[in-house]
């Protein structure tokens, strides 16, 4: 995959790797940058806000193991029917992704 590439064609390779993270498992959005050899945690966000929505997008996670901002409560749904491996959090969600046991890199 090229490190330089068109905002398009960047586009697809997000939606690619994110659509290859197996169930029961997740990256971050910067996990997802650095498949490209890039930073770029906030590009990988837009592109799943603009483009992901037909895709596992629980699966793309914030770092520290947070679910996507404001999708808490859809995405438990998720996790819970893979088996995501899930920690409680003192945070309004109340859980997180216990990222040491399901974090996945193609």
């Amino acid at each position: 995959m090229a490190v330089f590439a068109t905002p398009g064609e960047y586009t697809e390779q997000v939606l690619g790797v994110v659509e290859s993270i197996p169930a029961g498992r997740v990256m971050t959005y910067g996990d997802v940058a650095a498949v490209f050899g890039a930073r770029g945690a906030r590009a990988v966000g837009m592109v799943m806000r603009y483009h992901g929505s037909g895709l596992p997008w629980w699966r793309v996670i914030r770092s520290g193991g947070h679910p996507p901002t404001g999708l808490a409560t859809e995405a438990l749904i998720q996790y819970e029917r893979e088996g995501t491996p899930l920690l409680p959090a003192s945070t309004e969600a109340g859980y997180r992704i216990d990222y040491d046991q399901a974090s996945w890199s193609p």
